[in-house]
């Protein structure tokens, strides 16, 4: 046997080292490549114009159609669903926070079952000249409803309460 041993089966600290090392840079070259030609979509949750939708929808509407006569700057409508008897308009704010407006022929309890799901009865308020129910939910989400001649309104979201407050005083049927 020579005097100079192989380190084939038993490799020395420096062999490992020199391993890992190159593998390491393998997974940060990859890494790398990959970040230099992804793309992050600019508005990941994309638009809707609202208000053409509530242009022709009033005329077909079974009901008083309410919406924001226009959003505060940032804000985005993100959703829009109309059918003679219902009414859909989901907005995002500046912040991201979600606010939803729904209108449809259907009782109070199927509304706050479909649209409010775990939210509890606390009270009610005065937006406008308006009373509404006012019902908090699961995850600081606070709600708004409405009943009259069948139709109820319930304005839903996960912004602070004023900032509710004022997308509901906000609504208009013009």
């Amino acid at each position: 046997m020579s005097s100079t041993s192989s380190s084939r089966g038993n490799p020395s600290m420096g062999d490992i080292l020199r391993s890992v090392s190159v593998l390491v840079l393998v997974v940060l070259a990859i890494w790398g490549f990959s970040k230099l030609f992804s793309q992050k979509p600019d508005s990941p949750t994309p638009s809707v114009d609202y208000a053409s939708t509530v242009k022709s929808a009033r005329p077909a509407a079974d009901f008083p159609l309410l919406a924001p006569t226009s959003l505060p700057a940032a804000w985005k409508a993100t959703s829009v669903r109309f059918s003679p008897q219902s009414w859909h308009l989901g907005v995002l704010t500046k912040a991201g926070n979600y606010i939803g407006l729904e209108q449809a022929k259907i009782s109070v309890d199927r509304a706050v079952d479909e649209f409010a799901k775990g939210s509890k009865t606390a009270g009610t308020t005065r937006i406008g000249s308006q009373t509404w129910e006012l019902r908090k939910g699961p995850k600081d989400a606070i709600t708004y409803v409405r009943a009259e001649a069948g139709l109820t309104t319930l304005v839903t979201g996960d912004a602070p309460r004023t900032v509710v407050e004022n997308y509901v005083s906000s609504l208009s049927t013009s």
